[in-house]
Parts: structure tokens; C-alpha cells; sequence
């Protein structure tokens, strides 16, 4: 080792999903590499000291081990898709997959107070669109308005229906393919986490490798913010099945 030499690490973090054991979940694979902002170790040691009680020595130290606790992990990343949406909210995630959906003369009951009505979809399209009160067809944006992503209607004042009451829809909803994530049940996050780079102070390869770790969000998601999610997560580093460490740091 040279008289100076310091650590200023530049890298690549990948996460994959695993089971409680650090099993790699069936068709998962690494993930990244990810824009993390923060990842840290902390090693936990609680120290056991013997203390003396005799009078000459009454509160020295006449021994002391140490125990480690497990091994704590922090990491910050600014990357956000789906999965990692559920990740931090502990929420189940799933392919959504849905049809499109046709209704013809579907009964909406419109509200008198000019508030919205569900109309049983969303992202409807205008491609079969009607909206009829008996035999007349109302027009959009004179007796009604309409949301079209949100699937939602209500009565405009001075228009037909301004007083509510039932209507009858005809539209067309898109079908829809993307993510869906479900909160409720808590969802376990255990991650495998690699860290490939190097120490650019002194050129040497790094490679850290933490095969379970067990994380939970400690930060809110703000859905609304005017700026990029920044999920937050603290836990521990586990022993993985068939491995004997939490952890594993090579400097090459």
C-alpha cells in the first residue's frame, strides 16, 4: 500500500429479485445498471464489556468482546419503473393486461350538483361515442362534459341535462397492456445487489456483491412532486442460501 492512497469509487449497481433465501425469482435476471445515489454499509457491533466492581477499580473495563449484529445496508436511486414503484410502497406487482371494452346505451345516472359520474372504464376513445337522454343526442361540451383517460361525465349548467338524470353512453374503451400494482398485502423486497467499478484515485478494480439483502422504503413517494422520485430503502444484508457471508468486497 502507498504512504496515500485514497477511495473514490466510481460504478455500475445492479439489483436482482430474489426469495427470502436470496433465490433469484423464476425469470428475473440483473437489472441496471441502476442510477443509484447512495449505497452503504454499516456494520453493526455490539460491544459486551465486563466491568469491574471492586473498590479500587469500580467501573473499569476488566474485559470486553464483541458481537455482530446484522450487517445494515442503505441505498438511494433515482432509476424508477413499476417494479421499483412497488418496491418502495411494499406493494404486489403485476402484467396488466385488459380488453377493450364496447357498451352500447349504457345507463349513466348523471348528478344534479355538477359532480363527475364513473362510467365504468377509462381511456374511452370518441371513435362510437353517444350520450342520450331519452331520444335526444346531447353534445359534448354544451350539455356535458367529458374525460376522457378518466372515464368520467357530468351535466353542464345551461345544458339539457343540467338537472341530472339517467343518460344513456355508447362508447369504446382502449384495451390496455402495461404494469399494475396493487397495494394490501405487504410484499417482501429482497434484492441481490452487485456493485462493479473502480477506485479512480488508484485504478484498481471493486467489486462488491451482497447476495440477499432484505430492504423496506423508509421514504414517501409524492406523486405530484415538480421533480424526479428518489426511493429510499434501509435493511439488512442476510446469508443467502448455500452462502457463508452477507457480503463480499474484492479489490483488484
Amino acid at each position: 500500500m502507498s504512504e496515500s492512497q485514497g477511495f473514490i469509487l466510481r460504478g455500475e449497481v445492479f439489483l436482482t429479485r430474489t426469495n427470502s433465501k436470496g433465490v433469484p425469482l423464476p425469470g428475473t435476471g440483473a437489472v441496471g445498471p441502476i442510477n443509484a445515489e447512495n449505497l452503504e454499509i454499516e456494520p453493526d457491533i455490539e460491544a459486551i464489556i465486563r466491568s469491574s466492581k471492586n473498590k479500587s477499580t469500580f467501573g473499569k473495563s476488566l474485559g470486553r468482546v464483541q458481537t455482530a449484529n446484522p450487517t445494515k445496508l442503505k441505498l438511494k436511486l433515482d432509476e424508477v419503473d413499476s417494479k421499483m414503484i412497488a418496491d418502495a410502497l411494499s406493494a404486489e406487482h403485476s402484467n396488466l393486461n385488459q380488453q377493450a371494452v364496447n357498451a352500447t346505451d349504457k345507463d349513466i345516472t348523471l348528478n344534479s350538483d355538477g359532480t363527475w359520474s364513473e362510467l365504468g372504464s377509462r381511456h374511452i376513445t370518441g371513435t362510437t361515442w353517444a350520450v342520450k337522454s331519452g331520444a335526444d343526442t346531447l353534445d359534448d361540451g354544451v350539455d356535458y362534459e367529458v374525460k376522457w383517460a378518466a372515464g368520467l361525465i357530468r351535466p353542464l349548467p345551461g345544458g339539457r341535462v343540467a338537472n341530472g338524470g339517467l343518460v344513456k353512453v355508447t362508447y369504446q374503451a382502449l384495451a390496455l397492456e402495461g404494469s399494475r400494482v396493487k397495494g394490501g398485502e405487504v410484499q417482501e423486497v429482497n434484492w441481490a445487489i452487485s456493485l462493479t467499478g473502480v477506485n479512480i484515485d488508484t485504478g484498481e478494480k471493486v467489486q462488491l456483491d451482497i447476495p440477499l439483502a432484505q430492504m423496506s422504503s423508509t421514504s414517501s413517494l409524492n406523486f405530484l412532486q415538480n421533480e424526479y422520485m428518489s426511493p429510499e430503502f434501509e435493511g439488512v444484508a442476510s446469508i443467502a442460501q448455500g452462502k457463508d457471508y452477507d457480503y463480499l468486497l474484492d479489490v483488484i
